[in-house]
């Protein structure tokens, strides 16, 4: 019941999972986009990004109650929920087009997935400032902000990769 309501938003938790990427064979070796990267893809551009960005853009986001494309325009506002939520988008695109995924970032993504299936924003909202659930979320946000800065994985896509954090 729940999991079949949130099948559409678990395709890409689900290439996480499995190594399976859309659109056949995911590509190696690619590089990371920020998340202001994808907040702002064109929808009528021709290429693997934007083809990435439109398989999943109007899907649910978890329990969140919103579409992806949604999820990043919402100002985080403090709450750990919607930090995890834009750094999670931006990976799980990252992931698809094929960015080279070190094992901290693939056990950031398959836990931030975990928790994202556990908890609606307001939920989050209502925990304590210093409680081991925000805590974590915080820490996994900081991991995939990394990789989607390339701080650490492949490497930044330069003048493609749209500028800047969101």
């Amino acid at each position: 019941m729940m999991q079949s309501r949130y099948a559409v938003c678990g395709l890409l938790a689900m290439m996480i999972a499995s190594s399976v990427a859309p659109m056949g064979a995911r590509a190696e070796g690619q590089c990371q986009f920020t998340q202001g990267y994808w907040q702002n893809r064109a929808q009528n551009a021709n290429d693997l990004t934007t083809e990435v960005w439109l398989s999943v853009r109007d899907q649910a986001f978890y329990l969140s109650g919103l579409s992806y494309q949604q999820v990043l325009l919402v100002p985080p506002k403090g709450n750990a929920y919607w930090v995890l939520a834009h750094q999670l988008v931006a990976a799980q695109a990252n992931y698809a087009l094929g960015a080279q995924t070190p094992s901290l970032v693939s056990d950031a993504l398959a836990r931030a997935n975990q928790v994202m299936g556990q908890y609606t924003p307001q939920q989050v909202a209502a925990i304590p400032k210093n409680s081991a659930v925000r805590e974590e979320l915080i820490a996994l946000s900081r991991v995939l902000d990394d990789w989607n800065n390339a701080l650490i994985g492949s490497g930044e896509c330069g003048d493609a990769g749209g500028g800047g954090n969101g």
